[in-house]
């Protein structure tokens, strides 16, 4: 059925004759030589964006052009994902909408609940898998469906989080983990099933560079040594920040020091997690890392003169006051536990 609605949504755009526009324009760049080409590419840029932008008004997915040209092997499905990338709109996540619990909701929470809050930076680019059916890449990054801001879903963040502490050698059959966790599906006896404690929050990214958000994989032969198809893959670039929010909810018979066990693994956990073994796909290689905040300070005016003068580079107000704003704008907030009546900072 969905696959009828974009071979419909294909016949709007041949009414209006611009897929004809835009390969007719393709045609005269592939012509045009010497001073002629570089109106011929105006042109066809003009006319590729044309196209995105009445897909777009239609309610036509901006993918829709591209897979009509990728089907029939024309390189005119380049140009059109060219002009999708300069194009790229994310928006950010209204906090009225209430994806995140706030602080005062724990007041209503079993006693000895918290929540643990982890702002954090893109060390390295950050990967998933989108399960949108049509798209211009075959790699996209996983986004929330209306407002398209890339994300990290909770059950990605669950099992980043039990593969972290299975790294640190705690196993999945042990007590604390299932009390954490809860039970897997596996598990036959029902009368030993139950939910974990933590409850985990998506992440909205923000602060995303939208001219970093490609990376490129080469796979090279085995044989020869060289790449002759390389893939384009959408992601989360370095620099991009987000927050980790889980929350811990005990219930049944409660011991303070089963709580105070579970608060110390889960935040070695997460810094592991976010830190050193990644998060989302390629983690083996690199990908999805991430950097959390240290306790430290701007240096005073005579600390910051001093270290100037030592590495040969010249002082002033005005360099003081310029780099303490650009570091007050990049500083990552401290993690932080939230309980009922009062909340913990932590490095």
């Amino acid at each position: 059925m969905k696959y009828d609605y974009y071979a419909y949504r294909k016949e709007q755009l041949d009414e209006a004759n611009l897929l004809k526009n835009f390969e007719q324009s393709v045609i005269d760049l592939k012509r045009a030589r010497g001073n002629t080409r570089q109106d011929a590419e105006q042109r066809m840029n003009q006319v590729a964006k044309q196209v995105l932008q009445f897909a777009e008004d239609q309610e036509v997915e901006p993918h829709l052009p591209y897979f009509w040209y990728d089907i029939q092997s024309s390189d005119c499905k380049n140009y059109i994902r060219d002009a999708w990338q300069k194009n790229l709109i994310f928006e950010k996540i209204p906090e009225d909408f209430g994806f995140i619990p706030s602080i005062s909701d724990l007041e209503n929470l079993p006693q000895l609940s918290f929540m643990l809050r982890v702002p954090f930076k893109l060390k390295k680019p950050y990967l998933s898998k989108d399960d949108r059916s049509f798209h211009l890449l075959d790699n996209p990054v996983r986004k929330d469906k209306v407002f398209q801001t890339p994300m990290v879903a909770p059950t990605s963040w669950k099992g980043a989080l039990r593969a972290a502490l299975w790294q640190l050698e705690h196993k999945e059959e042990s007590e604390q983990i299932i009390r954490l966790f809860g039970n897997d599906r596996e598990e036959e006896d029902h009368e030993k099933l139950k939910s974990g404690r933590l409850y985990f929050y998506p992440t909205f990214f923000d602060n995303i560079d939208k001219q970093k958000q490609l990376e490129v994989i080469n796979p090279h032969d085995r044989k020869k040594g060289t790449g002759k198809n390389p893939i384009l893959i959408e992601s989360v670039p370095i620099g991009a920040t987000g927050e980790f929010v889980i929350l811990y909810v005990p219930f049944g018979k409660v011991e303070e020091r089963q709580v105070i066990e579970d608060l110390e693994l889960v935040v070695k956990g997460v810094k592991e997690m976010l830190t050193v073994y990644g998060f989302g796909a390629k983690t083996s290689s690199g990908f999805g890392s991430g950097e959390i905040s240290k306790n430290e300070y701007f240096p005073s005016k005579e600390e910051y003169r001093k270290s100037r003068l030592e590495e040969n580079k010249t002082y002033s107000e005005k360099i003081y006051e310029a780099d303490k704003a650009r570091y007050e704008n990049e500083k990552i907030p401290l993690p932080t536990v939230y309980f009922a009546n009062a909340s913990v900072k932590f490095i």
